[in-house]
């Protein structure tokens, strides 16, 4: 899956290219490195984390190899300063089933100017 091509979608392309990669690679920094530092963080678990820690944890706990596909369903600007977005994305697992699941993310801009993902919020779609 890509991203679809609109201006908005082009602003959180950087951040979600770097999680995609990240997830690809098994770089749990790489992969933190597209959340702000007090990013809310819902995974597949019944309870959520607040900070890189958690989504490094996350991610650590996580079955390898683990790549993720996605499309951007939609992006919309809150703002300068901000863009929501609703991807949906298929996380694969060597030898398992793939996970269809359902992102919504919010970006917000960090200290040196890029939108980071400061929410994020993934459901199960069966």
């Amino acid at each position: 899956m890509t991203a679809q091509v609109t201006p908005s979608a082009a602003r959180i392309a950087p951040a979600l290219s770097r999680w995609q990669q990240g997830i690809g690679d098994g770089d749990l920094d790489r992969i933190a490195s597209a959340f702000t530092a007090d990013a809310l963080f819902q995974g597949l678990r019944p309870h959520h984390s607040i900070g890189r820690s958690g989504v490094v944890a996350y991610y650590d706990s996580q079955p390898v190899p683990l790549t993720v596909e996605f499309d951007v369903l939609r992006a919309h600007d809150l703002g300068d300063d901000a863009v929501v977005a609703y991807l949906g994305a298929v996380f694969h697992l060597e030898g398992r089933d793939d996970i269809v699941t359902h992102l919504t993310l919010v970006f917000e801009r960090a200290d040196d100017d890029e939108l980071l993902i400061s929410h994020y919020h993934v459901s199960r779609v069966d």
